[in-house]
């Protein structure tokens, strides 16, 4: 019978009653995880040593030995939900002790320290970071996420704690953050999630259980819109081996998508001659934004435009209206792709910009061709 076990390591002064661990254990408990908790009370820390890292190897080898004893033989079976909350230093030992023991365990890390680089696997953190941070630099750990391809959430003004100083900013920060560790939690998966068709009905995306998926907000009036000829012959070439294209209009870039959805299909389907499944126009961004793309979203963030000439055309577009787009995981413009596998995990994301040959390689390497 497969288990659920949530365990809790915390960091330097920063026990299991403070609030990131407080509340991330109480919600891992009623989602029905058994809870553990790691103690390090007997070391003895000091937040100056926290940059020492001759000091933190030390640590570290410690804190596995007590983890080892506390947990006993943890299972590996692939059917077991585990997930491992972590504070500071105890980011460290929860990814060095799941990758010893090869663990599938989700991280999800508070302020965690660029060792982690080491021994988390891709896909395999949530990190939450501080950019004021004292004892974490967040460069090192946007790269040690973006060669990862880990899910980055920045606290603007942050400390230690996650925290800035201004009550009313922190509640807001605490309940974002909550928000995500709920979902990771409560396991969200792409097939509970329901679509609207362009004829108004719905479409619950279970439907699509089994197939290699490639998800694209498209727009009719932009200078990416011949990429659907791409597209299509994507998907007549491959759809009998199990893929599929989801289409999703959007009009929240320069307005290049104006027409109603009748009207974009029927511009697609005479221009380009689409056969693969467009549905409702949404929002990718935003207070109205579509539920999947708040969870693609989530799966995988902005990892840059490359090195073309549009790549450099985005970059000076986008940077005149808002100088720290890189730093968020929103949509930067039409023809954002998201490769989703035959278990539904959220594998690449491509923006625009990128060569369609290298997103191609990419689908047949889901659909093993």
């Amino acid at each position: 019978m497969s288990k659920k076990i949530a365990v809790v390591f915390p960091g330097v002064g920063y026990t299991k009653d403070r609030p990131l661990l407080y509340y991330s254990g109480k919600m891992a408990a009623a989602y029905g995880y058994e809870l553990k908790f790691i103690d390090f009370s007997g070391i003895e820390w000091s937040k100056e040593k926290l940059k020492d890292r001759e000091f933190l190897l030390r640590t570290l080898d410690h804190c596995l030995s007590i983890t080892e004893k506390e947990l006993g033989e943890l299972s590996n079976d692939p059917e077991d939900e585990i997930v491992f909350i972590s504070k500071s230093i105890g980011t460290v030992v929860a990814t060095a002790y799941s990758k010893r023991k090869s663990l599938n365990a989700k991280q999800i890390c508070f302020s965690p320290l660029e060792m982690i680089g080491g021994f988390v696997d891709e896909e395999g953190a949530v990190l939450f970071c501080a950019d004021a941070d004292p004892y974490a630099d967040f460069s090192s750990l946007k790269r040690v996420a973006n060669e990862k391809k880990l899910e980055l959430h920045r606290i603007s003004g942050g400390n230690h704690s996650l925290e800035t100083g201004d009550t009313q900013t922190d509640i807001d920060n605490l309940k974002t953050m909550m928000q995500r560790v709920s979902e990771i939690l409560k396991n969200v998966s792409i097939y509970r999630i329901d679509v609207r068709k362009m004829d108004g009905s719905i479409r619950d995306l279970s439907e699509y259980r089994g197939k290699v998926l490639l998800i694209v907000n498209t727009a009719t009036g932009c200078g990416f819109t011949p990429q659907y000829e791409t597209l299509e012959r994507l998907y007549r070439s491959y759809k009998d081996k199990g893929f599929a294209i989801l289409d999703f209009p959007c009009n929240q870039f320069d307005r290049q998508a104006p027409g109603s959805d009748s009207e974009i299909h029927s511009f697609c389907t005479a221009r380009y001659d689409i056969s693969f499944d467009q549905f409702a126009k949404i929002d990718v961004n935003g207070t109205n934004e579509s539920e999947l793309y708040t969870y693609l979203k989530s799966k995988q963030g902005f990892h840059g435009f490359g090195d073309s000439v549009d790549a450099e055309f985005m970059r000076k577009k986008l940077s005149k209206v808002d100088p720290d787009y890189e730093e968020t995981s929103d949509i930067k413009w039409n023809f954002t792709k998201f490769l989703v596998d035959r278990k539904g995990n959220v594998t690449a994301r491509f923006e625009p910009t990128e060569d369609m040959a290298v997103m191609e390689q990419a689908v047949l390497k889901e659909l093993e061709i």
